[in-house]
């Protein structure tokens, strides 16, 4: 059963799928994405369900195409819901601006999480800048229950106010699990049908009056989404369920998505914890917090109730636009403020811009007097810290100790030591004896067991070596997903990554730079539907010489093996037309293209000699699928303890040290090393046994002297096949 509709009215969800939920509920017509942890879940969720709901649903070849789509869904009128990281909203930036400018018919919803900490990779971004730059409404959950709330919300200010608007989750909201309260799942018996009505002064951007225009209209929009949710804080009854109309919406065509009630405290967009108590002249601090920060503030309520007696909260749900009215009020009565947000100070800028501006005077403590940092995730500890640092600057009476060490782990860490509660009464939370510190183990990123980007790095560090190169002189550019772990000992072979298909364009420059020795630009197959032939193209009409290294296992593998085009597969496992990575890459031009089998090692290492060698722009394809399937490739192996050296001639153990397979397992006692191979997790690729020079590595049937039954080896073309039926 699937987890959005299990029955029952209270369902244990992530954040990822209750915006899932909510979105189910709110009648999505049309359901698009990019896949992209942390956001990943969102749409996966949704679309073993979508057939059932008729929801027409996507992983869409990028995150530009996916927002277009879901665009030309919600013109047409239809309710619309696209999902992405961070990243992608870079990659969609150039069509989201035009399409905040000109509006939607039906609703739709923007759901991207930023990875605030960088826990799945890419650069630490805050997307609160977008919102600002495109002039759309963002509402920022602090839990999954407020992603499931604020979801729905965000289908009414897009219905009420015909402005896409913005969901922004972080990576400690969209992973995070509970137990929440849901409603209804509702979908029109009869669909009003799809239409679209010629207004070029609206949907072109043909005529500079025009862009001024719908320019002037993206503003409108913003300013009514901030006055719909002040009324909505102000009025408990929920005034968005009147009949307010956007601009081109569809008169009486959307049902109100709130008919299934919801706890009206889960939705108001902003709302205030007030102090029970008057602080003391000269010292009356309050807290203006938006996203997961809140959460650990309320945990650090319960634990000192009576520390926030005096201090009261301003929650912001909504972060554009900022109410700057309740904002004034709340800072009216305050000497001090501390302002929670991760990552850029984008709320503290306009708390301090709304002092100034209304002649107030508050000190405000946050990011830009050093007192939070502005780069990785928050923390309980974290936000303890600064509560007790601000008690020394102001003068109140101390209450919270400082952790013995901070770290920005998204809360994950231990929680706070101690906390004495304000007051004379004298208690004092529980101490939790903590451990002595204990440093983390190094590790790296390793591909899986018999992954064949193993094999292929392996193969092209081979054939550098016997150009009579070093892995030193050859630059190869790496790429997003999988193939990037190519960077990590022991293969060494990556020395960039920027963005999805970007390795082609900088080796590309460097060539051009004067870099005579051979370049090579790896990426895998999805990143070269998602925007890697562009940068094809470029390189076979500039005529540099370098090679194009694409690792093909049909599947967006490293985010949960979902298709890509390459695949032969839609998401719902249904056949669709199947793209050809050689044939798009004579497309471009390139007239040497090679597909081989990655575990055909003396082939491989042959051809990507030949193709450093050759001028041009050449492209060489290891086809091979994904080994997380647990599929035996080649008979299973076994270390001959007999035949092995490691030691005792063999030092370098090359099985280990320049396999790098989590597989093969070295381990140390008094007579001399002992290599195993764990025969749980290992695949039998085959590597281990090519990079033994004393073929101590052997079947296991020979080992316990049975004849081998014939040979196992799977193609890797068959293998695809196998696994994709």
């Amino acid at each position: 059963m699937n987890v959005l509709t299990r029955p029952g009215k209270r369902l244990f969800l992530t954040g990822d799928e209750a915006v899932a939920r909510a979105a189910l509920e709110c009648g999505i017509d049309v359901a698009t994405g990019y896949p992209g942890n942390p956001s990943t879940k969102a749409i996966t969720a949704l679309i073993p369900i979508a057939k059932q709901y008729g929801i027409a649903i996507e992983w869409s070849v990028n995150e530009k195409v996916a927002l277009e789509v879901a665009t030309g869904a919600a013109w047409a009128g239809k309710r619309s819901f696209v999902a992405m990281k961070m990243s992608g909203v870079n990659v969609m930036a150039d069509s989201l601006l035009s399409i905040a400018h000109s509006g939607v018919r039906g609703p739709m919803v923007i759901y991207t999480v930023d990875d605030v900490g960088v826990y799945y990779g890419m650069v630490e971004q805050d997307t609160r800048y977008y919102a600002q730059l495109t002039s759309l409404p963002l509402l920022m959950p602090a839990s999954p229950e407020e992603a499931y709330s604020m979801t729905r919300l965000a289908f009414t200010l897009s219905e009420q106010t015909g402005a896409p608007v913005f969901v922004l989750g972080t990576t400690a909201v969209a992973n995070a699990i509970t137990a929440m309260k849901v409603g209804q799942i509702e979908r029109d018996s009869e669909k009003c049908p799809a239409s679209f009505p010629r207004d070029l002064a609206r949907f072109t951007k043909a005529a500079p009056q025009w862009c001024r225009d719908q320019h002037s209209d993206a503003i409108k929009r913003l300013e009514l989404a901030g006055e719909l949710c002040r009324n909505m804080a102000n009025d408990e009854n929920d005034v968005l369920t009147g009949e307010t109309a956007g601009r081109g919406r569809p008169q009486g065509s959307l049902p109100h998505i709130y008919s299934s009630r919801v706890p009206t405290e889960r939705m108001q967009p902003v709302f205030t914890l007030p102090a029970t108590e008057q602080g003391a002249k000269g010292k009356r601090l309050g807290i203006v917090v938006a996203g997961v920060s809140f959460s650990y503030l309320q945990e650090l309520r319960q634990r000192a109730p009576q520390w926030f007696a005096d201090v009261p909260v301003l929650k912001l749900g909504i972060v554009h636009p900022l109410p700057r009215q309740e904002i004034e009020s709340f800072l009216s009565q305050l000497d001090s403020v501390l302002v929670l947000e991760e990552l850029d100070p984008l709320i503290e800028t306009q708390v301090l811009a709304i002092i100034a501006e209304n002649g107030l005077h508050v000190r405000v403590h946050g990011k830009r007097n050093g007192l939070l940092p502005r780069v990785g995730d928050y923390s309980l500890e974290l936000v303890q810290s600064a509560l007790a640092t601000i008690d020394e600057n102001i003068g109140r009476l101390p209450t919270w100790t400082r952790p013995r060490k901070i770290g920005n782990t998204a809360g994950m860490q231990e929680m706070p030591t101690r906390a004495k509660l304000n007051g004379n009464n004298g208690h004092v939370l529980p101490v939790l004896k903590m451990p002595a510190p204990v440093a983390a183990l190094p590790r790296s990123l390793e591909f899986c067991p018999g992954c064949p980007h193993r094999m292929t790095y392996y193969a092209l560090n081979r054939a550098i070596e016997q150009l009579g190169y070093t892995r030193d002189e050859v630059i190869t550019t790496g790429d997003v997903g999988c193939t990037i772990i190519g960077m990590n000992a022991p293969l060494d072979t990556c020395w960039t990554e920027v963005s999805m298909g970007a390795s082609i364009g900088i080796a590309q420059g460097m060539k051009q730079a004067g870099i005579e020795r051979p370049v090579l630009a790896a990426m895998g197959d999805g990143t070269f539907y998602h925007n890697g032939i562009a940068g094809l193209l470029n390189a076979v009409q500039s005529g540099v010489n370098l090679t194009l290294l694409i690792l093909d296992n049909s599947r967006s593998a490293m985010t949960g093996m979902q298709p890509d085009p390459g695949t032969g597969r839609r998401s719902d496992g249904t056949p669709s037309v199947r793209a050809d990575i050689a044939m798009i890459a004579r497309g471009c031009g390139v007239e040497y293209v090679k597909r081989l089998d990655p575990y055909q090692l003396p082939e491989m290492v042959a051809t990507l000699q030949d193709a450093m060698r050759t001028p041009g722009v050449c492209v060489v394809i290891a086809e091979a699928p994904c080994t997380t399937q647990g599929v035996y490739i080649n008979e299973p192996v076994q270390v001959d303890q007999q035949a092995c050296l490691a030691g005792r001639g063999c030092e370098d153990t090359p099985c280990y040290h320049k396999v790098g397979c989590p597989s093969v397992l070295l381990s140390l006692d008094d007579v001399k090393p002992l290599v195993t191979i764990d025969t749980a997790t290992c695949v039998a690729c085959g590597l281990c046994v090519d990079a033994c020079p004393f073929d101590a590595i052997k079947p296991i049937e020979q080992l316990n002297g049975h004849k081998s039954h014939g040979n196992s080896t799977f193609a890797g073309v068959q293998l695809r096949h196998m696994l994709q039926e």
